[in-house]
């Protein structure tokens, strides 16, 4: 009996209140932060290289500094080459991509103009070009408990690129 009572008092507790939806913006221009290899060994894109970056976190007006988006990824299938201009040629892989495991967090700034404050925890596999759906499997704040799904796009611009990140998010109350 108390094995049933655990498992009721779990799925009772796991249950979200609230549902959000919102889009934000991580800025890949070169005034927007940094993004920065960490492999020094051939500067080109390989398998396994690591790169940070840490970010303005725009609202979806895509001008308004909300936050900062700042993460690491791990280069699993460099392909084509993209808007960096690093990446290693003749790879045996992807020829039309480029595609990474992603960590990164997006920290809202309290009075930013977002109406939240906190964090939100993303981790994936995502792509240099083209949409990918990244799980949300975390937050603090606004969006304590938070999880779901973020969905983001490169939108390249004349000068680097903007990430749209749109954010279907459950957050406990």
């Amino acid at each position: 009996m108390l094995s049933r009572t655990v498992l009721m008092f779990a799925m009772v507790g796991a249950v979200s209140c609230r549902h959000l939806r919102f889009t934000t913006f991580a800025d890949g221009r070169p005034d927007g932060g940094i993004r920065q290899s960490a492999d020094g060994e051939d500067g080109l894109d390989s398998p396994g290289d690591v790169f940070v970056f840490d970010q303005k976190l725009l609202a979806d007006d895509a001008n308004t500094v909300i936050g900062r988006n700042a993460g690491y990824c791990i280069r699993t299938d460099p392909g084509m080459p993209d808007w960096s201009g690093t990446d290693a040629p003749n790879l045996p892989d992807d020829p039309t991509n480029n595609w990474g495991q992603c960590t990164w967090t997006l920290t809202f700034y309290e009075g930013a103009g977002s109406g939240y404050t906190g964090t939100i925890q993303v981790s994936g596999r995502e792509s240099d070009k083209g949409t990918s759906y990244i799980s949300v499997v975390g937050g603090t704040g606004d969006f304590k408990g938070a999880y779901g799904e973020l969905v983001t796009t490169p939108e390249p611009q004349a000068q680097g690129v903007l990430f749209r990140q749109v954010l279907d998010i459950h957050a406990k109350c």
